[in-house]
């Protein structure tokens, strides 16, 4: 067995492809992210890696299959968490959350299967920009000096005051996903109906999709999120905002214009939702994750 590094007191961070960040943000912080799998049939991508936001889309529009997604393996992490222990650093792993993928069990998994090196893997009970949001937040508390444990709790805050909220134009992307049931999607396709949904932290569904609402159209999604948000945060107060766009950022673009205006944006930013994600929004959604507060640290 090779000599251990010497060890480094500052963790690195882990996470998943479903975390939805502005892009230099990763390299910046130097956060490493686990690839998703997006599945057309036969053919396999790497969200992120072997198929970008762009070409995700121009595939999803020939439309002769409908895509899947898979998880990282076990060998995956552990490979990964390989490569980052031979700097001696602790490692900090902030995936989405398990009521939607099992992608932090298999994170799990792989730590228990690497006993002699430090591993912390978390659940951040949601995904896309409120998942960022959290890693953000780790991120910048490595930068100010702050250890494993002294980020947890940090976590927790920001997680309690934060959310996630999107909507989309076409509901069969969610159904066929299973995310919604049938008798849900047929009434919201005939209706014409946008719903807005969130993450549950309560109960025995935390962690999992519900619903916070609906809108006619989504123009219409974004009233309902600044309502929203303004109830969470209140007139004028900070706020740490991601908004998330499929193929055109045009209301993003709207959506973030408005939360600046009404709040003291700390972080107002717009960026497509990774292609793993978009596997079960499909190309015309809109969403929102957001923050209460200044940056802890």
């Amino acid at each position: 067995m090779p000599e251990s590094p010497a060890p480094n007191t500052l963790p690195v961070i882990v996470t998943d492809a479903a975390c939805d960040l502005p892009p230099d943000l990763f390299e910046q912080y130097a956060i490493h992210v686990a690839p998703l799998s997006i599945l057309f049939g036969g053919e396999s991508f790497r969200s992120g890696i072997d198929i970008t936001h762009e070409q995700f889309y121009e595939r999803l529009a020939i439309g002769d299959v409908h895509p899947t997604t898979s998880q990282p393996t076990v060998p995956d992490f552990e490979a990964l968490y390989r490569e980052i222990a031979q700097t001696g650093a602790p490692i900090l792993s902030i995936h989405l959350s398990e009521g939607l993928s099992g992608t932090v069990n298999v994170a799990r998994q792989a730590a228990r299967s690497l006993p002699d090196y430090p591993i912390t893997v978390w659940d951040s009970g949601t995904l896309s920009a409120a998942l960022g949001l959290q890693v953000l937040t780790a991120a910048r508390a490595i930068r100010a000096g702050y250890g494993v444990d002294a980020i947890l709790p940090l976590l927790r805050q920001t997680h309690a005051c934060g959310e996630l909220l999107f909507s989309v134009e076409d509901l069969s992307y969610l159904h066929r996903g299973g995310r919604i049931g049938a008798v849900r999607y047929q009434i919201g396709q005939a209706l014409r109906i946008k719903p807005i949904i969130t993450v549950t932290k309560e109960g025995d569904a935390a962690g999992t999709y519900v619903s916070a609402g609906r809108a006619r159209s989504l123009a219409k999604a974004i009233d309902v999120f600044v309502e929203r948000i303004a109830k969470d945060v209140g007139e004028d107060n900070k706020l740490r905002a991601i908004a998330l766009y499929g193929d055109d950022s045009t209301l993003a673009d709207q959506l973030i214009t408005r939360l600046q205006d009404q709040f003291d944006c700390v972080l107002a930013t717009v960026v497509p939702t990774a292609p793993v994600l978009g596997v079960h929004v499909g190309p015309k959604t809109l969403g929102v994750g957001y923050a209460s507060g200044d940056w802890p640290v």
